[in-house]
């Protein structure tokens, strides 16, 4: 682990030179900026925008999420096929925890900045946030540690099959993650990774508002035992898959 830092750096600047950087910057500043201008002018209950505005982001991640990590995956594939990854002499476990935790510490400075920007602008430019910061940075880390698993899943299929399958799961799943918050969802949710931010975000803002049904019938701790024990599960089985993958084929 002490190759770890060298990594991380060297990873950085391998993704200097794609839109990686562009996408975890402007993406928030966008979405923060558009939802400030449809708040101005709806009529909707303070309570009602906030929960829209952090279902919508839930729902938008796991196409976000394949998006950036097939962006990962190609960039080593484009530099060697993958030899940047596997032939160096630090364990290849060092190699794929540097990749995820360069993937999940953009995503952590995604989500706080775009919670941020809207707790900033809907107080202070449109005055009608009582929620505070705490509120949208427990939000952020919510959103943030639900999205952990899909981390894994996505790098994992970018790299075996390929851009194409990873953007093609994310926006399936961003539509499942839509569909679950409808009543569709009220049974099964727990059970679908891609559902978890959202139910969360919810659920964190009805008990804000003092509408939290009760703890049973909101499947919480059935999500929570879930989330917890299938992220652990995939990050070490993605680990032992990956000390044992030899790369991609080119027509991959």
């Amino acid at each position: 682990m002490n190759a770890l830092p060298g990594l991380l750096r060297a990873d950085l600047l391998k993704m200097r030179r794609t839109p990686f950087l562009l996408i975890h910057l402007l993406t928030p500043l966008i979405g923060a900026g558009l939802f400030m201008a449809y708040y101005s002018i709806s009529a909707a209950s303070e309570a009602g925008k906030v929960m829209g505005f952090m279902q919508a982001v839930a729902c938008a991640f796991p196409t976000l999420i394949g998006l950036v990590c097939a962006m990962a995956a190609e960039q080593e594939a484009s530099t060697g096929g993958f030899q940047g990854m596997l032939a160096l002499p630090a364990a290849r476990s060092t190699t794929y925890t540097s990749k995820l935790l360069l993937l999940l510490g953009f995503s952590l400075g995604a989500i706080l900045l775009i919670f941020v920007l809207f707790s900033v602008g809907f107080a202070g430019m449109l005055g009608q946030d009582r929620h505070g910061i705490l509120f949208y940075l427990t939000g952020s880390v919510i959103l943030f540690a639900s999205n952990i698993l899909l981390y894994l899943l996505h790098f994992a299929l970018s790299l075996r099959f390929g851009r194409g399958v990873s953007i093609g799961i994310g926006i399936t799943g961003s539509l499942l993650a839509a569909l679950m918050l409808t009543g569709l969802g009220d049974i099964l949710w727990p059970y679908i990774p891609f559902a978890w931010g959202g139910r969360f975000l919810s659920l964190l803002e009805f008990q804000h508002s003092g509408g939290l049904p009760s703890f049973a019938d909101t499947g919480l701790a059935t999500g929570v035992s879930i989330c917890i024990g299938a992220t652990i599960a995939a990050g070490l089985l993605s680990m032992l898959w990956f000390y044992k993958w030899e790369g991609r084929s080119a027509d991959n």
